[in-house]
């Protein structure tokens, strides 16, 4: 239970902060009139964004939400759902109209996520 209460609020934490960082992008790059361009480029971007937002998140909660034992799970999980999420998302958006980011995309999502999960697994051991 604990495993999957640790696993849900860390979810939920990226989920949060890849929301908001992509709106904040999407509104950026809107105003520059800047549209997107390669996405290998801007999914490795995102991956080593995820990696410093990640180490950032170490001096909130170094210990993770509930202190458990690193187990991995979220190195799977984590950014398959987070990919799935960002998916979701980016296609709401531009269904109403709004431009998005690489961010909004499955592999966006997923290798931000990998990136901060990976961050926090090995500070964790």
């Amino acid at each position: 239970m604990e495993l999957l209460l640790e696993l849900f609020l860390e979810l939920f934490f990226e989920g949060f902060a890849e929301i908001a960082l992509e709106a904040g992008l999407a509104a950026a790059q809107e105003s520059l009139g800047r549209h997107n361009r390669n996405p290998v480029l801007a999914t490795l971007g995102y991956f080593v964004f995820g990696l410093a937002l990640g180490g950032l998140s170490l001096l909130l909660l170094p210990a993770g939400f509930l202190a458990s034992s690193p187990t991995g799970v979220s190195l799977l999980v984590g950014p398959l759902v987070m990919g799935v999420v960002m998916q979701i998302w980016g296609g709401l958006r531009r269904a109403h109209g709004h431009r998005t980011t690489n961010l909004a995309t499955f592999y966006g999502g997923a290798a931000f996520a990998l990136g901060m999960a990976l961050v926090r697994f090995v500070a964790a051991r």
